[in-house]
């Protein structure tokens, strides 16, 4: 007997994403044109490779597109979204830069958000469920500042 009853459904892609914060503003890059969902805004990272580790594959996406290095430290959120053309598995890291500048080596436009401003951009369906938790975090350490 078959377990798996919708088994013509592929498995969901696994993506990292890099929570790359400075003066109190996010990282977000532009999805380049002639690119799958060309113009929407994300937080940069990509695609984890077969038996590549997250965090690893995390800091390599980011060195290729953002010509930087980064930290990737904890965890923050893991959110699936389904496209009509495909699943998305992403685990979000928060990221600290080590080396570089960062610039769009793919032709993306880049550009350092405050929460708020991340609310009237186009941002990927999949990143926007993470926009209140990052308003919670933003609240939660305003308030430690006190």
């Amino acid at each position: 007997m078959d377990s798996f009853p919708n088994s013509t459904h592929s498995l969901p892609l696994l993506v990292t994403a890099g929570l790359i914060r400075a003066r109190g503003k996010y990282l977000l890059a532009q999805r380049p044109p002639g690119s799958w969902m060309e113009g929407f805004w994300e937080f940069p990272g990509g695609k984890v490779e077969a038996a590549e580790d997250p965090r690893a594959g995390l800091a390599r996406e980011i060195r290729e597109e953002l010509g930087v290095e980064v930290t990737v430290g904890e965890i923050e959120e893991v959110l699936f979204h389904r496209y009509p053309d495909r699943a998305v598995l992403l685990l979000f890291f928060h990221c600290e830069l080590a080396s570089g500048e960062p610039h769009g080596r793919e032709g993306q436009a880049l550009r350092w958000c405050s929460v708020e401003e991340m609310r009237t951009l186009p941002l990927l369906p999949a990143d926007m469920p993470l926009v209140p938790r990052l308003e919670r975090l933003t609240e939660t350490a305003s308030a430690a500042r006190g």
